[in-house]
């Protein structure tokens, strides 16, 4: 009997024990099952973290690409001011140059052959001299403006080149402030100060910041307009600023001046045109200028004193760069005039007078005539070194009164002008240039001046020291 009872509890057991077992092994496989949705879970997540983060990185970089592309400016150099679709950029450079006269004592930080020291004058006597200075450093603003009208560019411009007396140097190198350029264009439009239309188009490559003889143009204010004919060449025409310049036998009389007999004035704009060609073989520009010189005693109490008169000058140039070989180029200006005075450097004011003159009753205004002659060339010896050589002539023409006017006067008279300049520069790395130069001066007078002197000459070195940004 528990035989039987003990079979039956293991035939029912034998069932329960396999239903356990098969009960076990489905609890692995669902567990199993579970841990592979997990990782598959977990996989996912990281996944989806890792698209998160990218995709957060790319709007990052987005962000800041965004940002770095409403700060670039609309031309090299520029970055454009937040909130408006205006460019600028900040330029100029660092410009140290120590200069040494080895004839004459010459206090000016530029060589002007119409101002080197007279033979045998007191200022020649002395000798030598030598000078370190910083003052034609210059700084400069650009800006770019899209408009309806297209870019409006404007440029303020100014060095520390104004004039002042080489004792302040004293202590403090104080230099006055000196404004170059300012100016708007729009267009065709230009409005405000810049270099004249009758100006050199050469860009002689001189380290002395004076000029060579035949050069020159001054920045004054004016309001021009560009016609493009094509293929890059444009005709230009300007209303310029008057400057009525004259001497006599006190001296220079200029608009800013009344101690003379007869008061300088300005009566029209100065009229200028200047048409440029361009091309791959470098570019030609013929320029003209018509200007009105007046002086006037009309201020005279006594009406007997009273007079005035007036003369149109005008002034016409040739200037001309050709490029030779490689990045050499050959540049030239001829330049005539009669009264054309201050739009060429050196050669003095546009007009003479006979008045204060003994004998003369009634004063009049007589133009000066100039002619000259400026040739030079400029040769790469390497990628970073350069050379230019350059000359320039010029003849002034008086009328026959100017020989009696007093030996002061006579000392700015000069009838021939030679000037000659060599010299080399090398750029170790960009925008710096080290330089040196070798400045020859020759002047001839038109009458003897002060101490029985007819001529002077000038022979100066200068050294370079120049960073650009």
């Amino acid at each position: 009997m528990c035989g039987t009872a003990l079979a039956g509890a293991l035939a029912l057991a034998v069932p329960t024990s396999t239903a356990q077992a098969q009960s076990t092994q489905s609890l692995r496989l669902e567990i199993h099952d579970l841990q592979q949705r997990l990782q598959m879970l977990e996989a996912q997540q990281a996944e989806t973290q890792r698209a998160q983060q990218a995709a957060s990185a790319q709007a990052a970089e987005a962000q800041k690409a965004a940002q770095s592309a409403d700060l670039r400016g609309s031309f090299p150099g520029s970055i454009r001011i937040p909130g408006t679709n205006t460019s600028v950029r900040l330029y100029g450079f660092i410009r140290l140059a120590g200069t040494y006269d080895f004839d004459g004592r010459n206090r000016s930080p530029v060589q002007n052959a119409s101002a080197v020291p007279l033979t045998g004058t007191a200022a020649d006597r002395q000798g030598g001299d030598f000078a370190f200075g910083a003052r034609y450093s210059r700084l400069g603003f650009e800006t770019r403006t899209d408009s309806a009208w297209g870019p409006v560019r404007s440029v303020v411009e100014m060095d520390f080149g104004g004039s002042q007396s080489t004792s302040s140097t004293t202590s403090q190198n104080n230099w006055i402030p000196r404004l170059r350029h300012a100016y708007v264009e729009a267009g065709p439009f230009l409005a405000g100060q810049t270099t004249t239309l009758f100006g050199d188009t050469l860009a002689l490559d001189m380290i002395d910041f004076g000029t060579m003889v035949g050069l020159g143009g001054p920045r004054q204010a004016q309001l021009r307009y560009t016609a493009p004919l094509g293929n890059g060449a444009t005709w230009a025409f300007s209303l310029e600023n008057p400057y009525s310049d004259y001497t006599y036998t006190g001296g220079v009389v200029l608009p800013d001046s009344d101690t003379s007999p007869a008061v300088s004035i300005n009566r029209f704009p100065d009229f200028v045109t200047s048409l440029k060609i361009p091309g791959q073989w470098g570019h030609v520009a013929l320029q003209g200028m018509v200007r009105r010189i007046d002086f006037t005693n009309e201020g005279a109490v006594n009406a007997s004193q009273r007079f005035s008169d007036e003369r149109w000058g005008y002034g016409v140039a040739l200037n001309g760069v050709l490029n030779t070989m490689g990045r050499d180029r050959l540049i030239g200006r001829l330049t005539y005039g009669e009264g054309v005075g201050r739009y060429i450097d050196n050669v003095g004011t546009g007009a003479s007078s006979n008045v204060g003159l003994a004998g003369v009753s009634d004063p009049a205004l007589n133009l000066v005539k100039v002619s000259s002659v400026t040739l030079g060339y400029q040769h790469f010896w390497a990628e970073n070194l350069r050379s230019t050589v350059a000359g320039g002539y010029a003849h002034i023409s008086y009328p026959s009164y100017a020989r009696e006017f007093s030996t002061s006067t006579q000392n700015l008279q000069n009838k021939n002008l030679v000037q000659t300049i060599a010299n080399i520069i090398w750029t170790p790395i960009p925008a710096l240039d080290l330089g040196l130069e070798y400045n020859y001066g020759h002047r001839e007078l038109l009458d003897r001046g002060s101490e029985g002197a007819t001529r002077g000459t000038g022979h100066r070195v200068t050294a370079l020291v120049k960073y650009s940004f």
